[in-house]
Protein backbone atom coordinates (compact mmCIF):
# COMPACT_ATOMS: atom_id res chain seq x y z
CA UNK A 1 0.00 0.00 0.00
CA UNK A 2 1.37 3.71 -0.89
CA UNK A 3 2.55 5.73 2.18
CA UNK A 4 0.38 7.86 4.26
CA UNK A 5 -1.37 10.77 2.04
CA UNK A 6 -1.55 14.17 3.84
CA UNK A 7 -1.33 16.89 1.37
CA UNK A 8 -2.75 17.13 -1.84
CA UNK A 9 0.39 16.82 -3.61
CA UNK A 10 0.94 13.73 -2.00
CA UNK A 11 -2.40 12.20 -2.57
CA UNK A 12 -1.83 13.00 -5.94
CA UNK A 13 1.68 11.37 -6.05
CA UNK A 14 0.73 8.34 -4.21
CA UNK A 15 -2.50 7.97 -6.75
CA UNK A 16 0.30 6.08 -9.10
CA UNK A 17 1.38 4.05 -6.69
CA UNK A 18 -1.74 2.92 -5.81
CA UNK A 19 -2.26 2.47 -9.72
CA UNK A 20 0.16 0.62 -10.06
CA UNK A 21 -0.84 -2.12 -7.48
CA UNK A 22 -4.54 -2.21 -8.42
CA UNK A 23 -3.30 -2.87 -12.07
CA UNK A 24 -0.61 -6.10 -11.22
CA UNK A 25 -4.02 -6.72 -8.69
CA UNK A 26 -6.12 -7.04 -11.93
CA UNK A 27 -3.74 -8.77 -14.34
CA UNK A 28 -3.30 -11.55 -10.53
CA UNK A 29 -7.08 -11.56 -10.70
CA UNK A 30 -6.55 -10.68 -7.31
CA UNK A 31 -9.40 -7.88 -8.24
CA UNK A 32 -11.88 -8.13 -10.34
CA UNK A 33 -13.30 -5.25 -12.69
CA UNK A 34 -15.00 -2.54 -10.55
CA UNK A 35 -15.66 1.13 -9.94
CA UNK A 36 -13.01 2.26 -7.66
CA UNK A 37 -12.86 5.48 -5.19
CA UNK A 38 -10.29 6.96 -2.81
CA UNK A 39 -11.19 8.90 -0.14
CA UNK A 40 -10.89 9.37 3.73
CA UNK A 41 -7.60 11.05 2.94
CA UNK A 42 -5.59 11.77 6.16
CA UNK A 43 -1.83 11.58 8.00
CA UNK A 44 -2.94 8.17 8.79
CA UNK A 45 -3.69 6.94 4.91
CA UNK A 46 -6.67 6.40 2.61
CA UNK A 47 -9.57 4.59 2.20
CA UNK A 48 -10.42 2.53 -1.16
CA UNK A 49 -13.76 1.75 -2.01
CA UNK A 50 -14.44 -0.80 -4.83
CA UNK A 51 -18.08 -1.77 -6.33
CA UNK A 52 -17.81 -4.98 -8.63
CA UNK A 53 -19.18 -4.32 -12.24
CA UNK A 54 -20.72 -7.61 -12.29
CA UNK A 55 -20.42 -8.17 -16.29
CA UNK A 56 -22.53 -4.36 -16.06
CA UNK A 57 -20.15 -1.63 -18.82
CA UNK A 58 -18.27 0.80 -16.63
CA UNK A 59 -21.12 3.38 -18.17
CA UNK A 60 -24.03 1.62 -16.18
CA UNK A 61 -21.92 2.72 -13.11
CA UNK A 62 -20.75 5.80 -13.65
CA UNK A 63 -23.42 8.36 -15.74
CA UNK A 64 -24.75 10.18 -13.33
CA UNK A 65 -22.50 9.48 -10.54
CA UNK A 66 -21.69 12.37 -8.30
CA UNK A 67 -19.02 11.69 -6.10
CA UNK A 68 -19.26 12.67 -2.24
CA UNK A 69 -16.69 15.45 -0.57
CA UNK A 70 -14.69 12.92 0.77
CA UNK A 71 -13.78 11.28 -2.11
CA UNK A 72 -10.37 12.32 -3.88
CA UNK A 73 -10.53 9.94 -6.55
CA UNK A 74 -12.10 7.83 -7.93
CA UNK A 75 -11.69 4.79 -11.66
CA UNK A 76 -12.01 1.99 -13.08
CA UNK A 77 -10.50 -1.17 -13.38
CA UNK A 78 -11.26 -3.56 -16.05
CA UNK A 79 -10.05 -5.51 -19.05
CA UNK A 80 -9.89 -5.69 -22.59
CA UNK A 81 -8.31 -6.24 -26.11
CA UNK A 82 -5.49 -4.41 -27.96
CA UNK A 83 -3.46 -4.71 -30.83
CA UNK A 84 -0.20 -2.92 -32.33
CA UNK A 85 -1.58 -0.33 -34.90
CA UNK A 86 1.10 -1.71 -37.53
CA UNK A 87 -0.73 -4.73 -36.93
CA UNK A 88 -4.19 -2.91 -37.90
CA UNK A 89 -4.68 -3.72 -41.67
CA UNK A 90 -3.71 -8.03 -40.78
CA UNK A 91 -6.70 -9.89 -40.11
CA UNK A 92 -4.78 -12.64 -38.54
CA UNK A 93 -3.86 -9.77 -36.04
CA UNK A 94 -2.99 -10.89 -32.25
CA UNK A 95 -5.10 -9.86 -30.10
CA UNK A 96 -3.72 -8.73 -26.92
CA UNK A 97 -5.49 -9.13 -23.72
CA UNK A 98 -5.01 -6.11 -21.20
CA UNK A 99 -5.67 -5.38 -17.88
CA UNK A 100 -6.54 -1.71 -17.47
CA UNK A 101 -6.87 0.88 -14.01
CA UNK A 102 -7.48 4.60 -14.70
CA UNK A 103 -7.39 6.64 -11.66
CA UNK A 104 -8.32 10.37 -11.82
CA UNK A 105 -8.28 12.56 -8.81
CA UNK A 106 -10.18 16.05 -7.87
CA UNK A 107 -6.94 17.88 -9.21
CA UNK A 108 -7.28 16.53 -12.59
CA UNK A 109 -4.37 14.35 -12.18
CA UNK A 110 -4.37 11.04 -14.16
CA UNK A 111 -2.92 7.60 -12.83
CA UNK A 112 -3.39 4.96 -15.74
CA UNK A 113 -1.57 1.87 -15.60
CA UNK A 114 -1.93 -1.10 -18.34
CA UNK A 115 -0.73 -4.87 -18.05
CA UNK A 116 0.01 -6.89 -20.74
CA UNK A 117 1.19 -9.53 -21.78
CA UNK A 118 3.18 -7.93 -24.57
CA UNK A 119 5.50 -5.70 -22.59
CA UNK A 120 6.37 -3.04 -25.27
CA UNK A 121 2.59 -2.91 -25.77
CA UNK A 122 1.67 -2.07 -22.64
CA UNK A 123 4.79 0.37 -22.25
CA UNK A 124 3.06 2.03 -25.26
CA UNK A 125 -0.51 2.14 -24.02
CA UNK A 126 0.37 3.39 -20.38
CA UNK A 127 2.81 6.59 -21.73
CA UNK A 128 -0.48 7.73 -23.57
CA UNK A 129 -2.92 10.66 -22.32
CA UNK A 130 -6.28 8.55 -21.50
CA UNK A 131 -9.40 9.66 -24.01
CA UNK A 132 -12.96 8.75 -24.06
CA UNK A 133 -16.13 8.33 -22.54
CA UNK A 134 -15.00 6.51 -19.33
CA UNK A 135 -12.60 9.79 -18.40
CA UNK A 136 -15.12 11.86 -19.51
CA UNK A 137 -17.39 10.21 -16.91
CA UNK A 138 -14.98 10.37 -14.26
CA UNK A 139 -14.09 13.86 -14.74
CA UNK A 140 -18.07 14.42 -14.55
CA UNK A 141 -18.15 12.19 -11.63
CA UNK A 142 -15.78 14.75 -9.76
CA UNK A 143 -17.88 17.87 -11.44
CA UNK A 144 -14.64 18.41 -13.15
CA UNK A 145 -14.90 19.97 -16.72
CA UNK A 146 -14.21 17.43 -20.14
CA UNK A 147 -12.84 18.67 -23.07
CA UNK A 148 -14.59 20.78 -25.63
CA UNK A 149 -17.13 19.09 -28.20
CA UNK A 150 -14.55 17.15 -30.87
CA UNK A 151 -17.22 18.90 -33.68
CA UNK A 152 -20.09 20.74 -33.93
CA UNK A 153 -23.77 19.29 -33.85
CA UNK A 154 -23.56 19.11 -37.95
CA UNK A 155 -22.14 15.56 -37.73
CA UNK A 156 -24.55 13.81 -35.15
CA UNK A 157 -27.60 14.88 -37.73
CA UNK A 158 -25.78 14.40 -41.13
CA UNK A 159 -24.99 10.55 -39.11
CA UNK A 160 -28.68 10.37 -38.11
CA UNK A 161 -29.64 11.16 -41.54
CA UNK A 162 -26.99 9.01 -43.43
CA UNK A 163 -27.81 6.19 -41.44
CA UNK A 164 -31.99 6.23 -42.08
CA UNK A 165 -30.94 6.66 -45.40
CA UNK A 166 -28.89 3.33 -45.60
CA UNK A 167 -31.48 1.63 -42.88
CA UNK A 168 -34.67 2.48 -44.86
CA UNK A 169 -33.77 2.93 -48.57
CA UNK A 170 -36.56 4.93 -50.58
CA UNK A 171 -38.61 2.94 -52.82
CA UNK A 172 -38.83 5.88 -55.79
CA UNK A 173 -35.64 7.89 -54.40
CA UNK A 174 -35.11 11.41 -55.39
CA UNK A 175 -33.28 14.24 -53.51
CA UNK A 176 -36.19 16.07 -52.53
CA UNK A 177 -37.48 12.63 -50.68
CA UNK A 178 -34.13 12.16 -49.28
CA UNK A 179 -34.06 15.65 -47.91
CA UNK A 180 -37.23 15.06 -45.92
CA UNK A 181 -35.97 12.29 -44.20
CA UNK A 182 -33.29 14.35 -42.64
CA UNK A 183 -34.03 14.63 -38.86
CA UNK A 184 -33.78 18.49 -39.01
CA UNK A 185 -36.73 18.23 -41.27
CA UNK A 186 -39.05 15.81 -39.05
CA UNK A 187 -38.41 17.72 -36.02
CA UNK A 188 -39.50 20.89 -38.11
CA UNK A 189 -42.70 19.29 -39.43
CA UNK A 190 -43.53 18.09 -35.80
CA UNK A 191 -43.98 21.55 -34.72
CA UNK A 192 -46.00 22.51 -37.65
CA UNK A 193 -42.96 24.97 -38.86
CA UNK A 194 -43.12 26.04 -42.81
CA UNK A 195 -40.48 25.36 -44.86
CA UNK A 196 -40.18 27.85 -47.79
CA UNK A 197 -37.11 28.64 -48.36
CA UNK A 198 -34.06 26.38 -49.87
CA UNK A 199 -33.39 22.95 -47.78
CA UNK A 200 -29.76 23.40 -47.91
CA UNK A 201 -30.83 26.76 -45.81
CA UNK A 202 -33.06 25.33 -43.46
CA UNK A 203 -30.52 22.48 -42.73
CA UNK A 204 -27.87 25.36 -42.29
CA UNK A 205 -29.43 27.14 -40.40
CA UNK A 206 -30.94 24.36 -38.02
CA UNK A 207 -27.32 23.45 -37.36
CA UNK A 208 -26.28 26.66 -36.23
CA UNK A 209 -29.52 26.96 -33.90
CA UNK A 210 -28.96 23.17 -32.24
CA UNK A 211 -25.45 24.01 -31.00
CA UNK A 212 -24.31 21.15 -28.53
CA UNK A 213 -25.63 23.05 -25.54
CA UNK A 214 -29.21 23.85 -27.07
CA UNK A 215 -29.30 19.86 -28.17
CA UNK A 216 -28.12 19.24 -24.21
CA UNK A 217 -30.81 21.53 -22.47
CA UNK A 218 -33.28 19.64 -24.54
CA UNK A 219 -32.40 16.58 -23.08
CA UNK A 220 -32.55 17.79 -19.93
CA UNK A 221 -36.07 19.54 -20.50
CA UNK A 222 -37.03 15.90 -21.35
CA UNK A 223 -37.92 17.66 -24.94
CA UNK A 224 -35.69 15.69 -27.26
CA UNK A 225 -35.20 12.00 -26.87
CA UNK A 226 -31.78 10.52 -27.22
CA UNK A 227 -31.06 6.66 -26.73
CA UNK A 228 -29.79 5.95 -23.06
CA UNK A 229 -30.29 9.26 -21.64
CA UNK A 230 -32.78 10.64 -18.90
CA UNK A 231 -33.27 14.21 -18.37
CA UNK A 232 -31.47 14.65 -15.62
CA UNK A 233 -28.17 13.01 -17.57
CA UNK A 234 -28.19 15.93 -19.79
CA UNK A 235 -27.83 18.53 -16.49
CA UNK A 236 -25.13 15.80 -15.19
CA UNK A 237 -22.88 16.08 -18.58
CA UNK A 238 -21.24 18.88 -19.78
CA UNK A 239 -21.13 19.64 -23.79
CA UNK A 240 -17.97 17.63 -24.30
CA UNK A 241 -19.12 14.63 -22.74
CA UNK A 242 -22.82 15.09 -23.58
CA UNK A 243 -21.46 15.35 -27.57
CA UNK A 244 -18.89 12.27 -27.07
CA UNK A 245 -21.31 10.08 -25.86
CA UNK A 246 -24.25 10.61 -28.61
CA UNK A 247 -21.49 10.47 -31.21
CA UNK A 248 -19.93 7.47 -29.71
CA UNK A 249 -23.50 5.89 -30.32
CA UNK A 250 -23.56 7.23 -33.98
CA UNK A 251 -22.42 5.03 -37.08
CA UNK A 252 -19.36 6.49 -38.26
CA UNK A 253 -19.85 9.09 -41.00
CA UNK A 254 -17.06 8.17 -43.19
CA UNK A 255 -18.56 4.50 -43.16
CA UNK A 256 -22.33 6.00 -43.92
CA UNK A 257 -20.46 8.01 -46.95
CA UNK A 258 -18.95 5.19 -48.35
CA UNK A 259 -22.27 2.78 -48.34
CA UNK A 260 -24.85 5.30 -49.44
CA UNK A 261 -23.95 4.33 -53.10
CA UNK A 262 -24.71 0.76 -52.06
CA UNK A 263 -28.52 2.00 -50.80
CA UNK A 264 -29.52 4.56 -53.06
CA UNK A 265 -29.13 5.42 -57.32
CA UNK A 266 -25.95 6.70 -57.86
CA UNK A 267 -26.73 10.40 -59.09
CA UNK A 268 -29.04 10.48 -55.52
CA UNK A 269 -26.72 9.14 -53.51
CA UNK A 270 -24.01 11.79 -55.06
CA UNK A 271 -26.85 14.91 -54.60
CA UNK A 272 -26.83 14.07 -50.62
CA UNK A 273 -23.03 14.03 -50.55
CA UNK A 274 -23.30 17.25 -52.46
CA UNK A 275 -25.58 18.50 -49.71
CA UNK A 276 -23.08 17.40 -46.86
CA UNK A 277 -20.39 19.66 -48.61
CA UNK A 278 -22.44 22.84 -48.92
CA UNK A 279 -23.25 22.56 -45.49
CA UNK A 280 -19.79 22.09 -44.66
CA UNK A 281 -19.74 18.59 -43.20
CA UNK A 282 -16.55 17.36 -42.80
CA UNK A 283 -15.70 14.08 -44.67
CA UNK A 284 -13.42 12.37 -41.95
CA UNK A 285 -14.69 13.52 -37.89
CA UNK A 286 -13.89 12.37 -34.56
CA UNK A 287 -13.56 9.56 -33.66
CA UNK A 288 -11.61 9.09 -36.57
CA UNK A 289 -9.27 11.82 -36.32
CA UNK A 290 -8.96 11.28 -32.66
CA UNK A 291 -6.06 9.70 -30.71
CA UNK A 292 -5.22 8.17 -27.36
CA UNK A 293 -5.76 5.23 -25.77
CA UNK A 294 -9.52 5.09 -24.78
CA UNK A 295 -10.38 3.91 -21.16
Amino acid sequence: MPAPLGTPLAADASLHLLADHLADALADDQLQPCILHVGGIDGDGFDLGVKPLDGAHPTEHLLGLTAPDDWHAVGIATHGHAYHVADRGDPDRRRHRVHVVTLLSRTGEHAHRIRADDPVLATALTGEVPVGEQVDLLRRALQLPTDPPPCDTSVYWSAQWLARLVRDPLPAATVARAIETHPAMELLRRVDHRIDDDAVDVLRAFHRAISWSRMRALVAADRLPVPELLPEDGEWLDDGAFARFVLNRCPPLPLLRARLALHLPADVAEAVLDVLDELGVPAATWPDEAGGTAA
